[in-house]
Formats: structure tokens, sequence, C-alpha cells
């Protein structure tokens, strides 16, 4: 087994991962030995590895994804991942199919998470290259998917698929990332500080039926067979059990006005009206507007504690300092998000307003 680029990987480690020790675990969960290793990019803190070969019952090629051993989305759990996974797909939502899983391997000092590589392809914002009829049928198929998994609040659920993740409920969220950059000793800008303030003050009451929440629910972490077919929904690491509006949060985080474009697809009003109809239940727009911000603010958090860790030397991705300045605007959004709601009369942070 080696790595497609050995000579870039002299020491065989990634991150504190022993890519030897990790190929031999691979190599034995699959029952396939001369594989070819490949490192793939990816999300904010997992690491991700195509393994490429004969593989029996599963093709040519897996998917590896190893949590590190600190990072900014705390607490991470292979094997309950894997847990959520394997329920999801009895439930009829497309997701990678697991292969194997372990909540800690000693070879390699942390747990992993094996996975079917899916046949299909990912769009980015704005869906680049695709007609506006194409955009729309990816977006109702967007929305489906998102109601479907929004209806399993009722569905019977064993406790190990999501008891391991921090809970999607209003004080759930606020709670987790304020306790986790207390943990740090970043100095907060102003309108972080504002945010997290207007946060704790507007706080809406629990929602009553708690439901499945992705917590990552975006263009970029859909593969699909075609324009109006999901292949998988990717990527859940911020699973959790809570309200459903945190998803409609994240995905409209970078809109304000009716006619902005969510992920660059759909226009906010229509996305919406589409979500209502198919739940048929009327869109509450004071929750709504406080899970966009507290979407919004948990990215900000989650960024910020990437860089205290980095800054600590527990940390190696140095993406979100670039991220920062993205950040920055995305502050700008959620402020303006804020004014919309409250009125000219609030008085925003002079540095932002």
């Amino acid at each position: 087994m080696h790595d497609d680029n050995p000579g870039d990987n002299p020491t065989e480690q990634h991150w504190g991962i022993d890519l030897r020790s990790l190929d031999a675990v691979v190599s034995e969960r699959l029952g396939a030995d001369g594989l070819r290793r490949e490192l793939m990019g990816g999300g904010l803190s997992q690491t991700t590895l195509r393994y490429v070969g004969d593989i029996p019952a599963w093709g040519d090629s897996v998917i590896v994804r190893i949590p590190p051993l600190h990072g900014p989305l705390e607490p991470y759990n292979a094997s309950g991942e894997a847990a959520l996974g394997n329920w999801l797909a009895a439930q009829g939502i497309p997701v990678p199919r697991v292969i194997a899983s372990a909540a800690h391997e000693p070879r390699i000092g942390r747990g992993y998470l094996i996975s079917e590589t899916v046949d299909g392809y990912v769009v980015r914002d704005g869906a680049p290259g695709l007609d506006d009829a194409a955009k729309q049928a990816m977006a109702h198929a967007y929305v489906d998917q998102l109601v479907a998994l929004h209806r399993l609040a009722d569905a019977a659920r064993p406790a190990e698929t999501l008891d391991w993740a921090p809970p999607k409920t209003a004080s759930g969220v606020v709670e987790r990332w304020t306790r986790s950059l207390r943990e740090t000793s970043l100095v907060l800008p102003d309108f972080h500080v504002f945010l997290s303030d207007w946060l704790t003050r507007r706080m809406p009451d629990e929602d009553s039926t708690p439901t499945v929440v992705h917590g990552d629910y975006r263009l970029g972490n859909v593969m699909w067979s075609d324009a109006q077919t999901i292949a998988a929904v990717l990527d859940w690491e911020e699973a959790g059990a809570g309200d459903p509006y945190f998803d409609l949060g994240w995905t409209l985080m970078g809109t304000v006005g009716p006619d902005d474009l969510m992920m660059g697809i759909l226009p906010r009003h229509e996305f919406l009206r589409m979500y209502a109809e198919k739940t048929g239940r009327p869109i509450d727009e004071d929750r709504l507007i406080w899970w966009e911000v507290a979407a919004g603010w948990s990215r900000i958090c989650m960024e910020a504690k990437a860089i205290a860790l980095l800054a600590s030397g527990h940390y190696s991705d140095v993406r979100p300092l670039l991220s920062s300045y993205i950040n920055r605007r995305l502050s700008i959004v959620l402020l303006e998000k804020i004014r919309a709601f409250e009125g000219s009369a609030v008085s925003l942070p002079a540095a932002i307003s």
C-alpha cells in the first residue's frame, strides 16, 4: 500500500496520523491488499482519504475519514457518526454506506470511519454551467431532501445514533459555542459580543418536536446523480437532535432580502415558500431570523475556535485564518439581518455599522 505521491510525504505522517498504520487498519478491515492511498481536500477538521484498488464487495475505492485529536468541532465520534449513517440509510435518506468504524483505534490513536465511494458530483454555489431549468430542478430536490430529513422527528431512533452529538436546540447551540470559546484566550471583537448578547436575549422557546438536524446542509455537502436526483448527503459530523430551523438558518445565512439567492440557485422567498408547502407548516419569521443569526454566529465561533487551537499548537489546518476575511463579511450580513428585524433604532457595533 502506498501514497499517491510518496515523495511528498517521506515521513508517512499527516497531522499526527501514522499513515502506514492506517494503511494496515484499512487493509485489514477491507480484506484487501495493494491499495493506493490518496489524500483528499475537504472539510474544516477531519482528514479524508480515498483508498483505491480491488476491494471485494465495494468496487475500486472507499473513503476513510479520521477526526483530529483536537479540533474545533469537538466532540468527535466516528462510531456514533457511523451509527447515524446506518440509521439514516434505513430511513431512506441517501447517505454513503458505512463499511467499518471504530471509536478508537490504538494503531492510529483515534477513531475512523470507512464508507463507500458514492458515484456522483458536487455542485458549487451558483451551480456554474447549469441553465435555469436545471437550477430549478436542483432547488426542488434540495428542499425535498431537507424536508424528508426533518420528517424523521417521530421515527424511532436508537440512542447511539445521536446521543453523542451536541443538541441543535437554541440553548444547546448558544451554550456549546459560548463554553468552547470561553476555554480559549481569544479577545473577541465587539460584533461577536453583540451577536452573542442578541442571541441570548432573543432566544426562542425550544421546539416541542425536535428532529434530526444535519448541521451543515449546503450544496457542497450534497452529491448529485443528475440535476433532479441527490445521490448522497455527506458530512454528518455536525448533526444533532434539535430545531429544524437550524438547517434553514444555515442554508439562508448569507441572504437578507427576499430576492437574494439561496446558494446562488433559488431566491430566498422561493426556498421558504417551497419548504412551507412541502412541510405543511407556515414559516415562523421570528424563529427563522434567530436561527439565521445563530447559524452564522456558530460558523464564526467554529473558525475562531480553530484559530485558538492553531495558536496553541494543537491544530494544523490554516484555512480558518483565511476564512477570517470571509467571516467579517458574514458578520456584516448577520448584523444587517438584525437591523432589518429590529428596525433602524437598534444600535450596532460602531466598527461595523
